[in-house]
């Protein structure tokens, strides 16, 4: 599987994270394809110019794949840490399916939103249409997260929700951002933890240790 991800200078350390699991981890021989971005600030940090930017150079590298690629990539940022092969699941669920998604939470109670940090997707129009949208429509809606969600909404793709063995903090933290507290982690045998839900890459690091801890990772 060729898996597409871009990151900037200050967050080459997940880019090694996520590198080391898919070689520890991973018995699929999996093809990373991986860019990296110059930023202006010293930290990349979120509301910087520098994530702006990056939301749209994120959103232009997906539409490069899906102009090249013929068969599903895995798009995914470098906060990831995997701890099983994955590949095997995300075909069967991208089956009858134009993307496979990583959920992030519920809002309003009932719409189930999704993780633009995580996706498995099938080469098509629908999905070359839904990324050129977001890419006229993100700084309208805020990021290409909320972009997405928003057409999803729509109903013009077809979506498939990971479960939560696609694992976040936030799924027993009651959707709030980690502090450092302890938090009773009850999803069993994950593929995969996205390392995100908590702010500053020392507090990250903490979150990635105490999880890879939890299910006796290396």
């Amino acid at each position: 599987m060729k898996i597409y991800t871009i990151h900037s200078e200050s967050h080459q350390v997940w880019n090694n994270v996520l590198q080391e699991s898919l070689l520890m981890n991973c018995q699929e021989e999996h093809h990373l394809v991986n860019r990296v971005t110059k930023q202006v600030s010293k930290t990349g940090d979120y509301g910087t110019d520098d994530i702006i930017n990056f939301w749209y150079l994120k959103t232009i590298y997906i539409l490069e794949a899906l102009f090249t690629e013929t068969e599903p990539f895995l798009y995914t940022d470098t906060d990831v840490y995997f701890f099983r092969d994955f590949q095997k699941d995300l075909e069967e669920r991208l089956k009858g399916n134009d993307i496979a998604i990583q959920y992030e939470k519920h809002l309003f109670g009932f719409f189930r939103m999704v993780c633009a940090g995580f996706m498995y997707i099938q080469p098509n129009d629908r999905t070359r249409n839904m990324f050129i949208w977001i890419l006229r429509k993100m700084r309208r809606f805020g990021n290409d997260q909320a972009a997405l969600n928003r057409y999803i909404y729509t109903g013009s793709i077809r979506v498939a929700t990971l479960p939560k063995t696609y694992y976040s903090i936030n799924y027993d933290n009651g959707d709030k951002v980690w502090e450092g507290e302890p938090v009773n982690i009850t999803v069993e045998n994950p593929f995969m933890a996205h390392i995100h839900w908590a702010i500053g890459l020392d507090r990250r690091l903490k979150l990635l240790d105490m999880i890879k801890k939890h299910y006796g990772a290396r």
